[in-house]
């Protein structure tokens, strides 16, 4: 290991401690849960965490799987915990978060392997855990909504309607950079460009598959939350939901102007946060109801 490495592996290591200590805030988890569980599912190099929650008087809707945020390189279920048990008291559901194995040290494509084997685990175990056992629901946050809408136009094509619902919390599209240039000046573009450019190198991915450039005919209804000017990828949600609409998908946006990326793990610290986790798990009461 060169010694830029060396540095560049230190820096992320104490990226990781340090969001694990600003995130991972037992206090920040939602009341309203009847159970919440930690499991291990198998995964394509070995097991992966998981944690099950479910809500008090929860309904035998669709499980509910959970991709954290990160950019592919930080955060584990443990810094969203949050979300999930806000997702899952607000919706009166079941969510299971999962994690995945994390770049550098795993290059793509093993993120989209570990979600592959998560759906498959909760196809074979929703309905032991009382939920519905023909349809799951996709749920992530920017990197993690990268994993989850393309598992769900994976599993739809195969099999259509067995992925219920999709939401997409401020999502990551692409990491292009020849996009993300174009815009670097404008609504926090800079940043992100530099973030995406890091996150390419990583995984080892610069060819890491544009959402804006597949076929999403097969996608299911679909949530979109995302935030305002401190959102670099306002521009790129905007686009994806219209191309949805295009496609003939229902979609529901919904935008909060002073939600910064990564906003709803702040859940401790910031009503907004906990605001539209409420909003959302509504959202997604009612179109799993219907």
């Amino acid at each position: 290991m060169s010694m830029t490495q060396s540095v560049e592996s230190a820096i992320l290591a104490q990226a990781r401690r340090a969001l694990r200590t600003l995130l991972a805030v037992p206090a920040a988890r939602a009341n309203g849960l009847a159970r919440v569980e930690d499991i291990e599912i198998p995964g394509p190099t070995g097991a992966l965490r998981a944690r099950y929650y479910e809500a008090e008087n929860a309904t035998p809707s669709p499980l509910m799987l959970y991709f954290h945020g990160g950019g592919f390189v930080c955060c584990d279920i443990d810094t969203h915990d949050s979300i999930c048990s806000w997702l899952a008291q607000s919706s009166q559901g079941r969510v299971l978060s999962v994690g995945y194995r994390l770049a550098p040290e795993a290059a793509f494509p093993a993120q989209l392997e570990d979600a592959r084997a998560a759906v498959a685990w909760g196809f074979q175990n929703a309905q032991r855990l009382g939920a519905d056992a023909t349809r799951l629901a996709l749920a992530g946050d920017s990197a993690g909504a990268y994993l989850a809408a393309t598992m769900a136009l994976e599993v739809n094509r195969a099999t259509p309607g067995a992925i219920a619902l999709q939401v997409l919390l401020y999502p990551l599209i692409h990491v292009r950079d020849s996009l993300w240039a174009d815009e670097e000046l404008r609504n926090f573009r800079f940043l992100g460009r530099v973030a995406c450019l890091y996150i390419a190198r990583s995984l080892g991915a610069e060819a890491l598959p544009s959402l804006l450039d597949v076929d999403v005919s097969a996608a299911p209804p679909t949530i979109i939350a995302g935030g305002g000017p401190m959102d670099p990828v306002g521009n790129d949600v905007k686009a994806f939901a219209e191309k949805f609409r295009k496609a003939g998908v229902r979609v529901t946006g919904r935008k909060y102007p002073v939600l910064m990326h990564g906003g709803l793990n702040f859940t401790a610290y910031s009503k907004t946060a906990t605001t539209a986790l409420r909003e959302v798990g509504a959202l997604v009461r009612a179109e799993l109801a219907g």
